[in-house]
């Protein structure tokens, strides 16, 4: 097989290599990235609205259940004071 040649160097004996930093963000960017966030944050907060507001549909009907349930207890407070009336 063929055998590639071991370098018989240790790491120890290598010199250090000294890191580079990552180019700082120049402010245009920066800029762009805030404008994105608010964005998106706003994005958030009305699909978050959106599922939190009831259907209007649903709401209506409530509304027409609740004025018919208002209905039948006014007739039935008429019907009783007529009723109570007569036995007088």
């Amino acid at each position: 097989m063929d055998e590639k040649p071991t370098d018989d160097k240790s790491l120890a004996d290598l010199p250090p290599v000294a890191e580079t930093l990552p180019p700082s963000t120049p402010l245009k960017s920066r800029a762009v990235d805030a404008i994105l966030f608010i964005i998106a944050g706003a994005g958030a907060l009305v699909l978050l609205g959106g599922t939190l507001t009831p259907c209007m549909g649903a709401t209506r009907s409530a509304k027409l259940k609740w004025e018919e349930r208002q209905m039948q207890i006014e007739q039935a407070v008429r019907d009783a004071e007529a009723s109570q009336s007569e036995t007088e």
